[in-house]
């Protein structure tokens, strides 16, 4: 081989092996940068009594999935209610068990937590806007672990514009979570969707983007499937009767 083109080729090859580490650098670099991003699904099915106009009790059935949908997340039972404090004021009460599956770390299978929630929520009806705000704080303890708990309080308007004629009105929403306890933890919760009234029945499809506060920032993608039956007590089936007549 000619001596010229045999250092040729070395220097070329010096340059390729320099620029493959380059590359794989830059790449590695950029990679670890990037937000973790994933899908998950939210369902639920809830019945909800009402015996008087201020009241109203509840209980559902939660199901949801993580991973870009690919594994259970959780198996929830939650049991709630409603008190009209006055008009376009709400005071709420939830008690929530969860049968959560923890798939990372050492210690793998599904875990026994409860949730306790209290939130206040106002109303304000400028048609055809109706504006929601949320103040929540709840407790998440773990039945399988000592001390192993989370506070949060969590904040959250929204508003739901009425079209005529139209029976999915659309909801957009923005709540701010933010961790009491241990690690500073936020997450702020982007959604929009619908809902739409069936025969005492309600669906409720919505979309939420989630983003956690921390680094590497973890962004959710959430999709969420509702379904509500509710049922009113005689009396006031009959007093709508009445004032109908």
């Amino acid at each position: 081989m000619n001596l010229k083109l045999f250092k040729f080729t070395c220097f070329i090859i010096k340059i390729l092996n320099k620029s493959a580490y380059l590359i794989l650098f830059f790449y590695s670099s950029f990679a670890l940068s990037q937000d973790l991003n994933e899908s998950r699904f939210w369902s639920s099915v809830s019945y909800i009594y009402q015996p008087k106009e201020e009241v109203s009790f509840s209980i559902s059935q939660l199901y949801r999935l993580k991973e870009d949908l690919n594994v259970v997340d959780s198996y929830i039972t939650e049991i709630s209610t409603d008190y009209n404090i006055s008009k376009n004021l709400n005071f709420e009460i939830e008690l929530r068990y969860y049968s959560k599956n923890d798939n990372k770390g050492k210690a793998q299978g599904f875990e026994n937590l409860w949730r306790y929630r209290v939130a206040v929520e106002k109303e304000l009806n400028l048609k055809p806007i109706k504006v929601f705000i949320r103040l929540a704080f709840q407790k998440r303890t773990s039945l399988d672990k000592q001390n192993d708990f989370k506070e949060y309080l969590r904040i959250r308007s929204a508003f739901e514009y009425s079209i005529k004629k139209w029976d999915w009105d659309p909801y957009f929403s923005v709540e701010f979570i933010e961790k009491t306890s241990g690690d500073n933890l936020q997450k702020i919760r982007y959604g929009f969707g619908s809902s739409n009234k069936v025969k005492g029945s309600k669906w409720t499809v919505r979309y939420f983007y989630q983003i956690d506060r921390f680094k590497p920032k973890q962004k959710y993608h959430i999709f969420m499937l509702k379904y509500r039956y509710k049922q009113k007590a005689e009396s006031l089936k009959k007093e709508k009767i009445k004032l109908k007549t």
